[in-house]
């Protein structure tokens, strides 16, 4: 790029002068011209100078280059040679390994077919002894077998031993009850994990002594197993009875649960839903048949409380025949006082006019009752028509491969069933009950007014 650029200066200054020439004198031209000469033969000779230059510096380059190769060359000849050497040590070296090998297998006869039995067996129990709660009350078992198991050099009887002595250690664990501190991780959000004392009952179920939570067996990713708090816990009575072991002296027999699956069943226990859970299953439906429920067993009761009391006052009002506006008999003696000079068929008019006026105001509220009696069951079969929609609809978009995806619109569809029976049936009740005391009331009514009539009617014939 320098000698082309200043090609393109010398060419611009020739340019220059070329046309600085239409209006200088000839004599200045022809000078112009020389110098203009002079200066590309210099150029010239400057960039002929640069090209040498560089063309030496190229074959000095050329010759370091060459001088490199043939030092990379030499290292790796001398690479291949030092490998060579080393493949055919490796070589001496695994040849005299399994000549070692050999002489050992024939002197260890029946003591190597005997570990070969060891590890074997190592290999057997081994899983089940890393599965087992013994395992966290003595740690280090399988650790040491597989220590044992996996060297290359022949065991010692010692450490033969270890196996037997392991597996009687698992059989008397799995007859123990006895406390012990482990790490727990206590589930939930934060994970957490805490030194807590743990008591168990051989190798089948244990919990914390704190609050008697069970805890099982759980595998990391790592491969390693830990203890894991149930982070929802089996009903209060399992609890119960396994605190009472907790806190029993030695030699106390009592009864306690027992999960031979080391807690699953006891993690199934406690994964069923609660009453509260159940409800919320019935959706919206279920709500309102609950809100039924509440609405009809209010009235219900008020309805009773009301005529309970309303009884009491008219047995009371029937013993001493005193008229007055506190009860509905006292209504009706105070009719009977107001028309007694009347003939017989207007009196007996007027009293049952007056039962009549009574009579709603025994009755009621009790038909709300029987007709929230009768529309909570059809609300459940409400529920349950929406919940089988639910369930279809997931067949249809899913398949009916996976039961979970069906759970939803089935649990929707039984448990609206239940909560409609669970409210028809008390209402049903309630309501029986209501009205056979409404009935009650209404019968002393008649009969008091019946007998007004029939004393009336013996003073008229008598006079």
């Amino acid at each position: 790029m320098k000698p082309f650029t200043k090609s393109l200066k010398t060419i611009g200054i020739a340019a220059a002068f070329a046309g600085a020439s239409m209006v200088a004198s000839i004599p200045a031209a022809a000078q112009s011209l020389s110098d203009i000469l002079n200066r590309v033969q210099q150029d010239s000779q400057e960039l002929s100078n640069e090209n040498q230059q560089r063309l030496e510096q190229f074959r000095r380059a050329t010759s370091e280059q060459a001088a490199a190769m043939e030092e990379a060359r030499g290292e790796l000849n001398a690479a291949n040679a030092r490998g060579n050497a080393l493949s055919a040590q490796f070589d001496a070296f695994q040849a005299e390994i399994n000549d070692l090998d050999a002489q050992l297998q024939e002197q260890a006869g029946d003591f190597g077919q005997l570990v070969g039995e060891f590890r074997a067996v190592v290999g057997e129990v081994q899983p089940l002894m890393r599965e087992s709660l013994a395992s966290f009350d003595y740690p280090g078992r399988f650790e040491a077998l597989s220590e044992v198991a996996e060297a290359v050099s022949l065991p010692t009887r010692e450490e033969l031993d270890r196996l037997p002595k392991a597996i009687l250690r698992e059989m008397i664990a799995q007859s123990e009850v006895k406390t012990f501190s482990a790490p727990v991780s206590m589930g939930g959000s934060d994970e957490s994990v805490q030194d807590v004392e743990v008591t168990r009952v051989g190798t089948f179920i244990a919990a914390t002594n704190n609050d008697a939570g069970f805890v099982t067996i759980e595998r990391a990713g790592n491969g390693d197993f830990f203890l894991e708090k149930l982070e929802r816990q089996p009903g209060g009575r399992f609890r119960s009875a396994f605190t009472s072991l907790i806190r029993a002296d030695a030699g106390e027999t009592l009864t306690v649960p027992f999960d031979p699956n080391r807690g699953e069943l006891f993690k199934i226990e406690g994964d069923k839903p609660g009453l509260g859970e159940r409800v919320n299953q019935g959706g919206v439906v279920g709500y309102i048949v609950l809100g039924l429920l509440v609405i009809g067993l209010s009235v219900a009761l008020f309805k009773i409380i009301t005529l309970f009391v309303m009884g009491n006052a008219i047995r009371a009002t029937a013993k001493t025949k005193q008229a007055g506006d506190g009860n509905p008999l006292a209504r009706v003696f105070e009719a009977y006082e107001t028309n007694k000079n009347s003939d017989l068929e207007t009196l007996e008019l007027k009293l049952d006019e007056q039962i009549l006026r009574e009579s709603p105001k025994i009755e009621r509220y009790n038909d709300i009752v029987k007709v929230l009696a009768a529309v909570a069951p059809l609300m459940g079969l409400l529920g349950t028509v929406i919940g089988m929609i639910i369930t279809f609809t997931a067949i249809t978009n899913f398949g009916a491969g996976d039961p979970k995806l069906m759970a939803g619109g089935i649990s929707v569809a039984l448990m609206t069933t239940v909560l409609g029976l669970v409210a028809a049936i008390p209402l049903l009740l309630t309501h029986a009950l209501a009205a056979a005391m409404a009935r009650g009331n209404q019968q002393i009514l008649d009969e008091q007014a019946a007998g007004l009539v029939a004393e009336r009617a013996e003073r008229g014939g008598a006079a």
